[in-house]
């Protein structure tokens, strides 16, 4: 195996139920090698499990389908008319597509109102006109940047102050567009009430001290009124109307966490027509998490039932991700659809059926359909079943490893089959902290199975601070990063070396954001391991808190404190300030356009290291690469950032 072959793997990246639940519109994501490019095109299965059909065609990337509220027509975002991403609208039945926007941003996906006729989406609003002529757009990007917001970059889009994010409403049958919002504010995450008179959306509050919050508004159509209904919920998205109108369901954070800092999304409703009643945290009861990944257009919001009485949405549970349903009456919640796995998208349709995109140890992504109680499975796709067949067969298995806090933690190992006797070791953290590994075939560390294919073990250990084992787990790294769960991957690897599944002289260690910051923190506290590679790392807390485009609050949610009076835990935990007790080769890899973990902390780090002069360091930097570029990125940088783990660790344990 080799990390080229990720290639020639296939993922489904967005799906919609049509509203008689007979059809499934998916899109399938794949790479064309030879442009160094992502495709995508869309597909429609029946959901009986009849065959499916290739909706839409070409060297293009389609997305986001959205059906028509009588499945007539499908609305799709693509890039086929060059340049920026438009809607399209096309008959079910299929023909050529007919442009619905003509936006000078990104048009976002649509939203259909329940009559049909029109079709609400978020597009970028320039605060100043953008030049057509080429040459005059070049001068007017390297205009001075006057910056009066913390929030002015996002990773992955780069810098945001210079436009905002509104609502436009079109009609289909003609193509008159009206723009819905204004002001100094970013709205998205729109949704039409059943009436289609209102519509609910997320917005950013005002303000340069209030970063990251956003609230959930509700628009009168016609009168262009907006009042807002949360106050309370600290960053409040993907808002869902119960269907007799009277109740927002949507995702949020306690207020005084700000956002991703607290790891647990819970779900909140809210009466629609606001007043004076508090939002009310309708998860309370459950200590899990729901799960908002990013594979999708937009994170699909919670999933009403017909009789208002529950909602059902994806939560991470000990290392899967399952569809959850809870009761709007006494905030009970039971599993709907579970299993060894992660559930990735879900969608829902007229309280009949449930599709959902679902992987496991076995496979990336595939499409899934169930009645809406759970019964009744299944399977749609078998995307990558040819190029499985076509690889070493490496096996991923849950394992329960005893903390020398006290308690069990969980983790898995990754073996070939053919494997005898100890073997070298790759200790690999996750990110976050509070991601979590888990029953999922990652192409983002595709690097696993390269090296498991070739005799190695791996290890991927869900320590303290980890997601999906509730609210005080999660929140057991706070002020303790490194400090804490060194020692409990380092129990994790004693065991396996007890077991005689690892050999002690044969250890490396890797990990990505997080676990570049854990891999940096553990090389400059242990010399047991002979290879390191840090990928995206915080590797200094005080300048990863003024440059990363979450620092400001993230940081003084994980060290515990602010950063003035939280001086000395900041440097305490910041693996720069142990470079000189560094003794294990280090290899570096970093995107340049990381706003994330601001590329500087991978130069703090590598700069550090040559300075100390002890050990062979080596740092690669990927143009254009935002934090995410391990698993979104340009292709042939994803093969060359797995390629170089391997080779890395490969080329320095095997030394004698």
């Amino acid at each position: 195996m080799d990390a080229s072959d990720l290639l020639g793997f296939k993922t489904i990246t967005d799906l919609d139920l049509s509203p008689d639940g007979a059809r499934v519109a998916f899109v399938v994501t794949w790479i064309d090698t030879e442009k160094d490019e992502y495709r995508s095109t869309i597909h429609v299965a029946p959901a009986d499990g009849g065959t499916t059909v290739e909706f839409t065609r070409g060297p293009t990337r389609d997305s986001a389908p959205r059906w028509s509220p009588d499945g007539a027509q499908l609305t799709f975002l693509s890039d086929r008319a060059g340049g920026e991403r438009q809607l399209y609208v096309m008959s079910a039945r299929g023909g050529e597509p007919r442009q619905l926007t003509r936006v000078t941003g990104h048009a976002g996906r649509a939203s259909w109102s329940p009559d049909g006729t029109r079709i609400v989406f978020a597009a970028r609003v320039w605060l100043e006109p953008r030049p057509e002529d080429e040459t005059a757009r070049e001068r007017w990007k390297q205009r001075p940047r006057h910056v009066t917001k913390a929030q002015y970059k996002t990773d992955g889009e780069g810098y945001t102050f210079d436009g905002r994010s509104h609502l436009f409403v079109i009609d289909v049958a003609t193509g008159e567009t009206e723009q819905l919002t204004d002001g100094d504010f970013e709205d998205g995450s729109e949704s039409w009430s059943p009436d289609g008179r209102e519509i609910a959306f997320s917005r950013t509050r005002g303000g340069t001290g209030e970063y990251s919050l956003r609230d959930i508004w509700i628009l009168d159509v016609a009168t262009r009124a907006a009042r807002r209904i949360t106050e309370t919920v600290g960053r409040a998205t993907s808002p869902t109307w119960s269907p007799d109108g009277t109740t927002i369901a949507c995702y949020g954070y306690d207020a005084q966490h700000h956002g991703l800092g607290d790891p647990m999304v819970r779900v909140w409703t809210v009466p629609s027509q606001g007043g004076h009643q508090e939002p009310r945290r309708l998860t309370e009861r459950y200590d899990r998490g729901a799960v908002l990944l990013p594979v999708a257009t937009a994170t699909p919001g919670p999933i009403w039932s017909k009789d208002n009485a529950s909602v059902t949405f994806i939560a991470g549970d000990r290392g899967n991700a399952h569809l959850v349903r809870t009761a709007i009456g006494d905030g009970s919640t039971n599993v709907v659809v579970g299993g060894e796995r992660q559930i990735l998208l879900a969608n829902a349709s007229a309280g009949l059926r449930i599709a959902f995109v679902a992987g496991d140890l076995e496979a990336p992504s595939d499409l899934y359909v169930t009645a809406w109680d759970g019964s009744g499975e299944r399977r749609l796709t078998h995307l990558n079943t040819e190029i499985l067949s076509q690889l070493p067969p490496v096996h991923g298995a849950r394992r329960t490893f005893t903390s020398p806090h006290g308690g069990t933690l969980e983790g898995w190992i990754f073996l070939s089959g053919d494997r005898r006797g100890a073997s070298p070791l790759l200790v690999d953290i996750h990110g976050g902290p509070q991601s979590f590994t888990g029953n999922l075939f990652s192409l983002s560390y595709f690097y696993r199975y390269v090296l498991a294919s070739r005799g190695w073990a791996v290890l991927a250990l869900n320590p303290t601070g980890s997601g999906s084992y509730g609210r005080e787990f999660a929140h057991g790294i706070r002020g303790k990063w490194g400090e804490h769960d060194l020692a409990e991957q380092l129990a994790a690897v004693d065991q396996l070396v007890a077991e005689g599944i690892a050999d002690p002289d044969r250890l490396a260690v890797a990990g990505y954001s997080y676990g570049g910051f854990m891999t940096s923190w553990t090389i400059g506290h242990t010399d047991r391991f002979k290879a390191a590679v840090v990928g995206a790392p915080v590797t200094n807390q005080e300048s990863f808190f003024g440059t990363s485009d979450i620092g400001m609050w993230f940081a003084p949610w994980e060290m515990g404190a602010g950063i003035t009076e939280g001086r000395e835990i900041f440097r305490r935990l910041s693996p720069i300030n142990y470079v000189d007790k560094v003794t294990t080769p280090t290899l570096v890899l970093h995107g340049e356009a990381d706003e994330r973990c601001p590329i500087g902390q991978g130069e703090e780090l590598f700069t550090g290291l040559v300075a100390a002069g002890k050990v062979p360091t080596e740092f690669v930097r990927y143009p254009g690469g935002s934090h995410m570029f391990i698993a979104q990125g340009r292709p042939s940088h994803r093969v060359d950032f797995n390629r170089r783990v391997v080779d890395w660790v490969t080329r320095h344990v095997s030394r004698d």
